[in-house]
């Protein structure tokens, strides 16, 4: 809500994989199958996130690849984004109805055409100024590279702290 009245202010979009099933099955392989589906993005930074935090291991831990997360421009620079995507963050497990411990992303500088690639359409220079400034961003909401790939990072949900500064620190929309 802006102003009182509810305005789209970006995009959001992921893709939920339940690992505790594939975990109690013991299917790793139908894993690797169905990310295969998936584009090689997704695929990547899923089983990176699989082998960081070994994931899949035990009784399996759920998995959110958080594919697209857009502001517009005209609301960005207010506090909007980090607002937004703290409550993504606090109510992942909500919205796909199961239980979330890992968010998985690709910081990258994205448009609103989502066939812009950022390596192959953008100054490199230019680039990894918006990569390094993403990064920031991502981690003051508790995201940290992956070391098996710092080119990604992800959120251990067990890990976060929800303490009253964080939610003081965010800016209220209306």
């Amino acid at each position: 809500m802006i102003n009182g009245k509810e305005e789209i202010v970006g995009e959001l979009t992921g893709h939920f994989f339940n690992l505790s099933i594939l975990s109690k099955d013991k299917k790793r392989d139908e894993l690797i199958s169905l990310l295969h589906y998936y584009d090689e993005e997704t695929f990547d930074i899923c089983r990176s996130l699989v082998k960081e935090t070994s994931c899949l291991k035990k009784q399996g831990k759920n998995i959110y690849h958080l594919d697209r997360f857009y502001i517009y421009p005209k609301y960005r620079g207010k506090g909007t984004g980090k607002i937004i995507l703290d409550e993504f963050i606090r109510n992942v497990s909500n919205y796909v109805q199961d239980d979330i411990r890992y968010i998985g992303l690709f910081p990258d500088p994205i448009t609103d055409d989502i066939e812009f690639d950022s390596k192959e359409d953008m100054d490199r220079n230019k680039r990894k100024v918006l990569v390094k400034n993403l990064k920031k961003f991502y981690s003051s909401l508790g995201f940290v590279e992956m070391k098996v790939n710092p080119e990604y990072m992800y959120l251990d949900l067990n890990k976060l702290k929800w303490t009253k500064k964080r939610l003081s620190n965010s800016l209220k929309l209306s």
